[in-house]
């Protein structure tokens, strides 16, 4: 079987790009008997794929580029040299010529479209409505997703597999002064509670600075909030947030940082919260979990399903239901120790080998029985 991996997102940052790459990488580990061609939009892209194995093909889409090379791009390369399975991650092409299958990351442009900007919803929407009437089967990170699709689409739910994502090794507890040495060279010093995630309206981030603010006045919290990840759509109302409230000198913003960097600021933080809005997975929280940081979370989509009783919840649309979550760990010993076990554990049932076993699974199905 020759399988084509489509991914507009290999090279860039976020949940989705570490799956697609981390979800290639531990396939080639294990799979020596398909063949594979991983598209990408630029020679970057596919470089930042790491595989070595004479069953796997690394293929820059031309014309490329991300609106030539979904338009387009890879619609004629299939035509030049079809696969037997197509896999389309994140959106698909308008056009696919052959079966394919698709992945469901998020269902927040359906169910939340507002944290969205006008054009870029209306994208998101038009390809995915089309791809999901068009698509043969299709991956879902999560039940939750799963269920929306059937739901809303009417899918039959044996064309439906469920790939949950993995955690890689270097998501782990560290030496504190490998820690503590890192950190301070990156400026921060003294505790902290930490967010991981682009600053987006989707995350909520303007609500947890809406919480932390409530939690200095009230209790004197002595930990600085450090705030990890680029901007993106409507940041600015987090940023408007900030100097409403006159945190400038309380909040970290340290920007976007390299994977091999997170799991220093996860083991240095106290707590992790994850004030989402709508995830479709979610990997923040469960890195945070395997280096041995609490973890306080929205009781909203996907979260429970993958965090499970490994963190303390709150209605992320609440800042001081937030806010009543992260005193009760940062205050509270006993609850700390018990969500760090939790978490632990938690964490360990996540693998990308696990990953790879279930995609393989299913690409073998798909083609044995619905193609």
């Amino acid at each position: 079987m020759h399988i084509g991996y489509f991914s507009s997102i290999i090279g860039t940052t976020g949940g989705p790009a570490i799956f697609d790459k981390r979800a290639i990488e531990a396939i080639a580990k294990l799979d020596r008997s398909n063949n594979y061609t991983v598209y990408g939009l630029t020679a970057d892209a596919v470089r930042d794929v790491r595989i070595g194995n004479s069953n796997f093909t690394k293929q820059t889409i031309k014309p490329s580029g991300k609106w030539l090379g979904i338009a387009f791009g890879l619609t004629l390369e299939l035509q030049r040299r079809p696969v037997d399975v197509l896999h389309a991650t994140l959106v698909p092409p308008p056009v696919v010529p052959g079966k394919f299958i698709l992945t469901m990351s998020c269902w927040s442009q359906f169910a939340q479209p507002e944290v969205y900007p006008p054009l870029i919803r209306w994208r998101l929407q038009f390809l995915l409505n089309r791809g999901i009437r068009q698509a043969s089967a299709f991956f879902c990170y999560t039940a939750y997703l799963k269920e929306r699709l059937i739901e809303e689409y009417s899918i039959p739910e044996e064309r439906v597999f469920i790939t949950p994502a993995g955690l890689g090794d270097e998501m782990r507890v560290q030496d504190p002064s490998e820690v503590q040495g890192y950190l301070e060279r990156e400026g921060i010093t003294g505790p902290y509670i930490l967010f991981i995630g682009t600053l987006t309206r989707r995350k909520n981030v303007h609500r947890l600075l809406r919480a932390y603010q409530l939690l200095r006045e009230e209790s004197g919290l002595p930990h600085k909030l450090v705030l990890v990840g680029e901007s993106g759509y409507y940041s600015q109302e987090i940023f408007r947030t900030m100097d409403k409230l006159k945190l400038a000198n309380d909040v970290i913003l340290a920007g976007r940082r390299p994977h091999e960097a997170l799991p220093y600021f996860y083991n240095g933080a106290d707590l992790f919260v994850f004030p989402t809005i709508s995830e479709g997975f979610g990997l923040p929280p469960l890195e945070a979990m395997a280096c041995g940081t609490p973890v306080v979370a929205s009781q909203v989509t996907s979260v429970p399903e993958v965090v499970g009783d490994a963190a303390v919840y709150f209605d992320p649309r609440k800042p001081v239901d937030m806010a009543d979550a992260i005193e009760k760990v940062l205050s509270n010993d006993s609850v700390r120790a018990e969500l760090i076990a939790r978490g632990l554990k938690r964490a360990r049932r996540f693998t990308w080998e696990r990953t790879a076993r279930d995609m393989v699974s299913a690409y073998e199905a798909v083609y044995k029985y619905l193609i």
